[in-house]
């Protein structure tokens, strides 16, 4: 019994040595795409920042389990008029988020040490947001289309928001590379609602959609083990 428990010690030992999948804290910087997919609240898709740390785990030599926390500046170009409504203009907005997520690595060209690696990616993300109007914009004349919304409707923008992601991932020794799809599932504008309300202070407009998604290209450096 104790031999084929020092087996299994050995073969353990044996596994870990020569299973090179990365691993370990990673700290990453990057930019990144938004787009709102909304008919009820018009915007064009802008480029943004994103970064954060990672953390790699796992002994198998072709995929490993990867938990990362990002801060992100989703921004997004918002169609608006002003009272006059003779031009329509564009107002910078940014969702500024707080992500956590779960992925899968697999990787088609396993990791040797010190060689190059490279596979697809998936997993699950959770986020927290945070909306505001660019410091330069001036709201007080502003109305967002197609409803004409204000900046205080914005304000009821979804404070949650979850999704799926996939994405590829690829590196050298210590430095990785992360391309990746965020698809959101969640209705950042379900809470939000335009000028519509009864004699009775009753809502009777319409239940407004939108989902965010995100393309993000991120450059990884492991800092730790």
């Amino acid at each position: 019994m104790i031999q084929k428990l020092h087996l299994l010690i050995l073969l353990f030992i044996t596994i870990s040595m020569h299973a090179q999948v990365p691993r370990g804290f990673s700290f990453g910087v990057g930019m990144n795409q938004t787009m709102l997919d909304s008919k009820d609240l018009l915007a064009d898709s802008n480029i943004s920042y994103t970064a954060g740390l990672t953390y790699n785990t796992g002994y198998h030599e072709s995929f490993n389990y990867e938990i990362t926390t990002l801060i992100s500046g989703n921004a997004l170009k918002l169609d608006y008029v002003d009272s006059e409504a003779l031009t329509v203009r564009q107002a910078k907005y940014i969702l500024h988020s707080f992500d956590v997520g779960f992925n899968m690595n697999y990787y088609i060209i396993t990791p040797d040490e010190d060689k190059f690696y490279f596979g697809p990616s998936a997993g699950v993300y959770i986020s927290a947001n945070t909306g505001q109007l660019d410091a330069k914009e001036d709201a007080n004349d502003q109305y967002y289309l197609p409803y004409r919304l204000t900046e205080n409707s914005l304000a009821d923008i979804n404070k949650l928001n979850y999704g799926v992601s996939f994405g590829l991932t690829g590196g050298y020794n210590k430095f990785r590379l992360a391309l990746k799809y965020n698809l959101g599932l969640s209705n950042l504008l379900s809470d939000v609602q335009t000028d519509s309300y009864s004699e009775t202070n009753t809502y009777t407009g319409p239940s407004l959609e939108g989902k965010l998604h995100t393309v993000s290209l991120i450059l990884y450096y492991k800092i730790f083990r």
